[in-house]
């Protein structure tokens, strides 16, 4: 019998993704890793050898961004922190993909892409899109649609964005983290977020917008962050009524919220609520009694706490005060926890 010649092909694989520093794109990796085969002669099966399989573009057909490869978790992720404009990032996605699904699109500290246009990544989708410290602008209709169906993660802070598609959110049902803090939205329109069942983490902090609508139907819901916005005057009721038992935390710092209706929130053991730097004079019972009976927890630091008759019941015997933040002060500095109860005696 005639022998047979077996070719093994020995290809060193390094995990890039576990090298890389934080924002920084790898250097440039072939994409190539090794890939059991299975031969059949004879109608018999043939031990496994190792073959050639190729995941990533060739590199030169996508320079600048750079395509890894992880052997030990089976996921490319591309880096496009280099591309000069927005005709350069669309060029790429028209390079051949040998494989579509992508785990993490990184863009980080790029001061060329204004504008995220529509289709941009040409079919190819991720699961994570991280876009991180750049002078991106404007996030046009569509520009994620390759990513419906795959994305959980979608992560746009410190960037300057003031336009983006949030009627798309919809069509986002595996999403768990949405976080576009830190950019120049004007108005963020609460509504478009009923639904996302999947949604774990939002974070809308620190762009002075004005949230237009109510929080609902979010029954996964963990933590949501809507400090240093245009919330005043009063939070109205049913503001963030998600439906979640999984709720752990509100953030409300450094807007310039007045006062808070009853039943504004979900009533959730183990909810905090972070009112810091606001404009309460009272922390009103028909509001905070239910959320703290039910062991949430509350801080009202930098408030102008009247601290009158109006905050007697928190020195009741049921010691409601102990689960108020011990920094919280009244107007005039003095602390909540250090009080004299007996000033409340004639209430």
């Amino acid at each position: 019998m005639k022998s047979h010649i077996i070719l093994l092909l020995y290809i060193v694989a390094r995990n890039v993704s576990g090298q890389l520093n934080d924002h920084q794109d790898p250097i440039l990796n072939d994409g190539y890793n090794l890939s059991k085969i299975h031969v059949k002669q004879d109608g018999r099966h043939q031990p496994e050898h190792y073959g050639y399989e190729q995941h990533c573009p060739d590199a030169e057909d996508i320079v600048p961004c750079v395509c890894t490869y992880d052997t030990v978790s089976n996921v490319m992720d591309l880096y496009c922190s280099s591309v000069e404009n927005e005709e350069q990032l669309k060029q790429i996605f028209k390079a051949d993909f040998p494989f579509k699904n992508f785990h993490q699109f990184n863009l980080f500290s790029n001061n060329n892409i204004k504008v995220l246009e529509a289709g941009v990544f040409n079919g190819i989708s991720f699961e994570i899109i991280n876009i991180y410290a750049t002078d991106l602008e404007v996030v046009e209709l569509n520009a994620l649609d390759s990513c419906y169906e795959t994305a959980t993660e979608i992560d746009l802070y410190y960037n300057k964005i003031t336009s983006f598609p949030f009627d798309e959110l919809s069509l986002f049902p595996k999403l768990r983290d949405f976080d576009i803090s830190n950019n120049l939205l004007s108005v963020v329109p609460a509504d478009a977020f009923h639904g996302l069942t999947a949604l774990e983490d939002l974070d809308i902090s620190y762009n002075n917008a004005d949230i237009v609508g109510t929080f609902q139907d979010l029954p996964n819901l963990q933590r949501i962050y809507l400090d240093s916005n245009n919330i005043t005057t009063t939070i109205s009721v049913q503001f963030i009524k998600t439906g979640s038992s999984r709720l752990s935390f509100i953030g409300l710092g450094h807007n310039n919220i007045v006062s808070v209706e009853p039943g504004a929130f979900d009533i959730v053991d183990g909810l905090h609520i972070n009112m810091y730097d606001n404009s309460l004079s009272t922390l009103d019972e028909a509001t905070w009694r239910p959320h703290l009976e039910a062991g949430g927890t509350l801080s009202a630091v930098l408030n102008p706490l009247v601290c009158g008759c109006d905050i007697a019941w928190l020195f009741a015997e049921d010691q409601l005060l102990e689960q108020v933040y011990e920094y919280t002060t009244c107007n005039d500095g003095e602390r909540l926890h250090d009080l004299d109860p007996s000033i409340f005696d004639n209430c």
